[in-house]
């Protein structure tokens, strides 16, 4: 029976074959009590499933050694590093000995425990902390009960359905051939969701229960675009999903030649159109999506996927590769945003931060700046000859906020003989920070504009929340008026200012952008094609038109419908049909 389902769209991509189940149910533990002349067996039984748990671990980071597999290895190293934590194994050797009981019980418990730090926590990265933490726990039950791990066999339609998986499921059954995954539970940062996203695996995630209504080699479309996923449809259904794939990879044929194009308005006015970036794997694809330089690379996934913060020799081989991927001068690192309730799994966070409005950001880095000045010495010293790195500040809401950051740069900088291989940013974020925009640009080199927070800061909607998320949008007057004080603000005093936000990558609004003068649009990868193809299209007149009459409407309503029918009526006839239907389907 044919069955339609809409979840979190994880991965671009389509994908059409059939089902295969991979079981992630939960380890049935029950408690057993032991003799007293049982424990040290019991207690080596433990031992032996950790020694199984990480050889598996190791056997997969040997095979994508082999590979290249960069930032993966963050993630394999976490779990490695867990098993062979002290302290969880102590733990787990008191419990079975001081409670008696059997060793699976007592992982079941130890882990339990140490979850629970994690378990009120309502931000997304500490989530993905307490998954990881359960993949662990799960592993290590699976070897103690001596299930071992079979891999099914996959043929090149083969797609994963599940209720939740690991990004080490992704790795291993994405070079396995798996061609799509589809699961009931998942966050878009997820790391299984970023790992999917860099492999270009198209996924969907958060179906809820797609897991009971599929069954071994049922039919299965996905559309990673719009997170849509049907089971079993109609014969005819499934041949029309079959030529939605062949026209979507006739779009990335497509795309790939626009992505030769340079970022230039049909009327000559230049435009750098930048990739942003999590994790390194990501660089093969900005360059091959023909991205001019490095827009922001976000600097978390080093910091969210370690026991401990990372000390500098490990964070410079990962800056290394951003500064030399692409044959740029233009390279920027976002520094640490991290902090409310985003810490690394080795340290406990506090339930009295708040994740939105606490000590994250530049706000963390000022407060750590023994952790702040490690990352600004691995940055400074990825910087090559012939490139300035570009430092970009997150979550400034105050002017002193740049001058402290500046004085510890500048001091680092002067140790390492550096002083003059480096340019510092400022993320506008906050309301704050936009209306003292002006002052911030006599401070620093650059601006870029964070639009998805700024966004939800200025119109106090949280965009993840299904009760507000329909009052999220670009083409409220408050934000079109905001975002172009900015950009004057920053020309006003003669530096640069980009967009970094989901809005540099929406058709809809890059003519918006452009109209303001913007100098920058920086987005993810698979976007700039596109966004190279709409700027070589229209022009910067009548962007300057379509701008200056939105900007006399009141509401974001009257926007949206505009400048719609606008770009569409001035230049729909040279844009392909895709373009048209993303343009006009634009929230």
């Amino acid at each position: 029976m044919r069955v339609e389902r809409n979840g979190i769209a994880i991965s671009p991509g389509i994908a059409v074959g059939k089902v295969v189940i991979l079981d992630r149910s939960k380890t049935i533990v029950q408690r057993t009590g032991i003799e007293e002349s049982q424990i040290g067996s019991e207690k080596q039984r433990f031992l032996s499933a950790v020694k199984r748990s990480k050889d598996e671990l190791l056997s997969i980071k040997d095979k994508l050694d082999s590979e290249g597999a960069g930032e993966h290895h963050q993630i394999l190293n976490f779990n490695i590093m867990m098993l062979e934590d002290y302290l969880l194994s102590e733990k787990v050797l008191k419990h079975i000995e001081s409670e008696r009981v059997n060793a699976g019980w007592a992982v079941n418990s130890v882990l339990t425990k140490k979850s629970e730090a994690f378990k009120d926590v309502e931000d997304i990265y500490m989530k993905e902390r307490l998954a990881d933490i359960y993949y662990l726990g799960e592993r290590i039950l699976r070897n103690l009960h001596g299930v071992h791990e079979d891999i099914p066999m996959l043929d090149e339609d083969s797609i994963l359905i599940t209720h939740d998986i690991s990004a080490l499921d992704v790795v291993q059954y994405a070079k396995n051939k798996a061609a799509g995954i589809a699961t009931d539970i998942g966050a878009l940062t997820s790391h299984s969701a970023i790992v999917a996203k860099s492999l270009g695996i198209p996924a969907v995630m958060g179906l809820q229960d797609i897991t009971l209504r599929a069954s071994p080699g049922d039919s299965i479309f996905i559309d990673g675009f719009t997170g849509t996923v049907i089971l079993d449809p109609g014969e005819e259904e499934f041949e029309e999903f079959k030529k939605r794939k062949s026209d979507y990879l006739d779009l990335e044929k497509k795309l790939l030649q626009y992505a030769k194009l340079s970022g230039r308005t049909q009327d000559g006015k230049e435009i750098k159109v930048n990739a942003n970036i999590e994790i390194t794997e990501e660089l093969n694809l900005a360059m091959c999506y023909g991205a001019e330089g490095i827009g922001m690379y976000r600097t978390e996934f080093l910091f969210t996927n370690a026991v401990y913060f990372p000390d500098e020799e490990k964070q410079l081989e990962s800056y290394k590769k951003v500064v030399s991927a692409l044959n740029s001068p233009e390279v920027t690192i976002r520094t640490l945003d991290i902090g409310g309730d985003k810490f690394p799994a080795g340290m406990e966070p506090s339930k009295k931060l708040n994740p939105a409005l606490g000590l994250r950001g530049i706000r963390y880095s000022l407060h750590d700046v023994d952790t702040f000045s490690t990352q600004v010495r691995a940055i400074l010293r990825s910087a090559e000859d012939d490139k300035k790195i570009r430092m970009l500040i997150p979550m400034v809401s105050k002017l002193s906020e740049i001058i402290d950051t500046k004085r510890i740069i500048s001091g680092i900088a002067r140790e390492l003989g550096r002083e003059d291989s480096w340019e510092i940013g400022v993320m506008i974020e906050t309301p704050s920070a936009a209306i003292i925009a002006s002052d911030i640009a006599e401070e620093v080199d650059f601006l870029s504009i964070g639009t998805n927070d700024l966004i939800q800061y200025t119109l106090a909607v949280d965009r993840i929340n299904e009760h507000v998320s329909y009052l999220y949008t670009p083409f409220h007057p408050a934000i079109l008026r905001l975002i172009k004080s900015v950009v004057e603000a920053g020309h006003e005093k003669g530096i640069p200012v980009g967009v970094c936000g989901e809005m540099a990558s929406q058709l809809s609004c890059v003519p918006l952008l452009v109209g303001m003068d913007v100098d920058e649009l920086s987005m993810n990868a698979h976007s700039i094609p596109k966004v190279k193809k709409l700027l070589n299209t229209i022009t910067e007149k009548d962007s300057k038109r379509i701008l200056k009459h939105s900007l006399g409407l009141k509401t974001e309503y009257e926007i949206r419908e505009y400048v719609r029918r606008a770009i569409v009526s001035k230049w729909g006839e040279s844009f392909p049909p895709e373009f048209i239907i993303e343009i006009t389907s634009s929230v």
